[in-house]
């Protein structure tokens, strides 16, 4: 396979990853979230190996590996608090040993955020944490040559944003709505 069609295929892998990375924050469950969150992660892994950008293929693999164990432990009822600090710790080890220059400090700390938001059950922390990481990646992407991950985290951002309006604002308007329209003879 020639380098122009390996750099295409790089890129439609991440493509696959954004439409992931794009549905994961329209769940309310946090498992659901976890979800595609983990596919988001595993199918960036490959893409960022395929263009040799190491530090994001680290992050994303033990990310996917995070997400599984924590999905798993709020499901349970479960607290999160050891794993989101040995998960911390083996971004920062990981990052350090696949280390591309400061950008890697970028993705590290929006590994250990991410860390913190996915260890709680609540999707509204989850969304609000994850807003300034996206920002972090996407730089990160933009550096490595990933226009699939850069065109990922706008539609992240814009995600985040719109699940925020809607299941923040608009959703509670209407319940409480329909809840005194019921009450009204």
């Amino acid at each position: 396979m020639d380098k122009t069609t390996f750099a295409i295929l790089a890129q439609v892998v991440g493509y696959i990853g954004l439409i992931f990375g794009v549905i994961a924050f329209q769940c309310k469950k946090h498992k659901n979230v976890m979800i595609a969150k983990t596919t988001n992660e595993l199918i960036f892994a490959v893409q960022y190996a395929m263009l040799g950008a190491y530090t994001g293929t680290a992050m994303n693999i033990i990310g996917s590996l995070r997400n599984i164990i924590f999905a798993v432990q709020v499901q349970k009822g479960r607290s999160t608090r050891l794993m989101q600090v040995m998960f911390s710790l083996f971004f920062a080890v990981f990052g350090l040993l696949t280390w591309q220059g400061p950008i890697s400090l970028a993705v590290i700390g929006a590994k250990v955020v991410t860390t913190v938001a996915y260890g709680m059950k609540n999707t509204r922390v989850i969304r609000f944490l994850t807003l300034p990481t996206s920002a972090c990646w996407l730089i990160y992407n933009y550096l490595s040559n990933s226009s699939a991950g850069v065109i990922c985290e706008a539609f992240t951002l814009l995600s985040i944003i719109t699940a925020i309006i809607r299941i923040e604002l608009v959703e509670p308007r209407l319940k409480k709505k329909a809840e005194s329209s019921k009450e009204q003879p």
